[in-house]
């Protein structure tokens, strides 16, 4: 019995190694296919297979790179034996460059098998052995035998690409895919020095780009998207300097091309990102968006104004996508979204297409009327919706207004600087100033509102009253013409200032106008500042009596009538 029972337990521990040395062939076998870029070696597998257990040791690992290094530099002798051949004259140039790129693809081909058969570090080295050799081919068939000219050998680096990042995508391969993109560049960047042709190869860089972004959201490479839309950004940016010369090969129809490729490609993926998945807008969205406008949009309005060919198509253009982002920020992100980050981002997308096209569309006297028309149709929204951004886009069109108008010179003589008047008010200045405080009315609420929401209203107001004082200083020397002497033209302006301290300083004790109060000290501070400049060095006697007396009304009722709180603020 006792023996019987000896059997049976000795078989039991058999059974039981068994299993656990099973368990650890599993595990071994498993991890062949766990990590990123690595891959377990044949070397270490047989280790495992013969010992249960077993990890694949350092010393195997570092073999087997070595080894997959050796392998790459037998494969680069082959490349070199060829371009010799070439070089000799024993194979035609066209013959060894199609020989080298049949060869290069040779390698990207062994790549693809290897990632698919997870031997991942061998496809690594194999598409690293095809960028090395293919890249600087693609080089020399342009450069040296220009057996390719610009447009081709671009298109080459497309095909180069689409090849290279395919078969990093498809074996997952991150490292594959840096390098394929790395010199890439280096090698655009070449090509652009010696050919002079800029365009060809900057529309392969905006592809490459976007490649890059949408491997960022699918792969999650996230890093790999910002080397090449900084290289993309400032291509385009030389490209819009170079196209307005005549000395360059660069056309400005070229340049326009790639501009509104870069603008619609960019833009359009993070269009479909965000409203189709459904997703917030990240920050590289955001900082690309704002450099895509930058030299996409201003590039192409620079290029347009420069040669005077497409402004007006390219603003009707822009007009309409202004209309659009405004359009699919109310209608489908706050509506159906309501993702805050989605709203302020076609928002302000929607901002800056709209004043570039209406500045690209109109002549000069006609902008400043279109866009303070634009910030009271923007005051109106953010009253009935309750919204800031509405506010803050009305104050951005208005103080465009009052740029374009010539008011915002008049405000700041009227705030005390400079000492002489900028010119005599024509129409559009005061066409402004009531554009400007009608915003600030309509801007008005019964709720108290955070500081940061009331910004706004107190910018229009500091143009409001600098535009109210300036055109008011204007017209009053302009009445007295001849008569009116520096003195004088000091002693009016001061008065003006005291004027609009008190009224501010009452606004905001009668009538609860928030943003006024908080204007009475500095205004107060600037008026003494002038006082010191221009009152002191220009005034006589008479004036400057008047002039003290006026200051110091302003420094004791000021802050008296600030002080009053008659209800709720406004």
């Amino acid at each position: 019995m006792n023996d019987r029972l000896s059997r049976l337990e000795g078989q039991l521990d058999a059974l039981t190694r068994e299993l656990a040395s099973l368990h650890e062939r599993v595990r071994v076998l498993e991890g062949r296919v766990e990590p990123a870029d690595e891959t377990v070696t044949a070397s270490a597998l047989a280790v495992a297979e013969a010992e249960p257990g077993a990890r694949p040791s350092r010393e195997s690992d570092t073999t087997a790179v070595v080894s997959l290094i050796g392998r790459t530099l037998v494969v680069l002798g082959g490349a070199y034996l060829l371009r010799a051949l070439t070089d000799s004259g024993t194979i035609a140039q066209g013959v060894g460059v199609a020989l080298g790129m049949a060869y290069a693809l040779t390698w990207i081909v062994m790549a693809d098998r290897a990632g698919t058969a997870g031997r991942r570090l061998s496809a690594a080295f194999h598409g690293v052995a095809f960028v090395l050799i293919a890249l600087p081919l693609l080089f020399e068939a342009t450069a040296r035998y220009h057996f390719l000219n610009p447009v081709g050998s671009s298109a080459a680096l497309g095909i180069f690409a689409v090849v290279s990042l395919g078969a990093a995508a498809r074996s997952q391969l991150r490292t594959l895919a840096w390098i394929t993109t790395l010199g890439a560049l280096a090698t655009v960047f070449g090509l652009m020095v010696l050919t002079g042709d800029l365009a060809p190869y900057a529309v392969y860089l905006v592809l490459l780009g976007v490649t890059t972004l949408w491997y960022g959201y699918i792969f999650d490479w996230l890093a790999l998207r910002w080397p090449v839309a900084l290289v993309v950004d400032l291509t385009v940016l030389v490209l819009s300097f170079r196209a307005v010369s005549p000395d360059t090969i660069d056309t400005p129809a070229g340049a326009l091309v790639v501009q509104l490729l870069l603008l619609g490609l960019y833009l359009g993926s993070f269009g479909a990102r965000t409203l189709f998945l459904n997703r917030d807008v990240i920050p590289f969205e955001v900082v690309q968006s704002i450099a895509a406008l930058v030299v996409g949009l201003g590039g192409a309005a620079y290029v347009t104004r420069t040669t005077g060919v497409g402004f007006l198509p390219l603003g009707i253009v822009t007009i309409a996508f202004g209309a659009a982002a405004y359009a699919v920020a109310i209608a489908f992100v706050e509506r159906r979204q309501r993702r805050k980050k989605n709203f302020y981002f076609y928002t302000s997308a929607a901002l800056v297409f709209t004043m570039a096209g209406w500045a690209l569309v109109l002549p000069t006297w006609a902008l400043p009327v279109a866009w303070a028309g634009l910030a009271l149709v923007a005051a109106v929204a953010g009253r009935r919706s309750g919204r800031t951004t509405f506010q803050a886009h009305s104050a951005v069109y208005a103080v465009g207004a009052a740029v374009a108008s010539g008011l915002a010179a008049h405000a700041l003589h009227g705030l005390g600087y400079p000492i002489g008047a900028p010119h005599e008010p024509g129409a559009l200045a005061p066409m402004a100033l009531a554009a400007v405080a009608g915003c600030t009315w309509l801007f008005g609420t019964s709720t108290p509102r955070p500081i940061y929401e009331r910004i706004p209203r107190l910018l229009l107001l500091v143009i409001t009253v600098g535009g109210v004082l300036g055109l008011g200083a204007d017209w009053l020397v302009a009445a007295l013409g001849s008569a009116a002497a520096p003195g004088i033209v000091a002693t009016i302006r001061t008065a003006l200032l005291v004027g609009g301290a008190l009224a501010l300083a009452w606004t905001d004790g009668a009538l609860g106008f928030v943003e006024a109060g908080w204007l009475v000290y500095p205004l107060l501070v600037v008026t003494g500042v002038k006082f010191v400049f221009e009152d002191l060095a220009t005034s006589r006697p008479a004036t400057l009596f008047l002039a003290f007396a006026l200051y110091g009304t302003a420094l004791i009722f000021g802050p008296r009538l600030k002080r009053k709180r008659g209800r709720e603020p406004l």
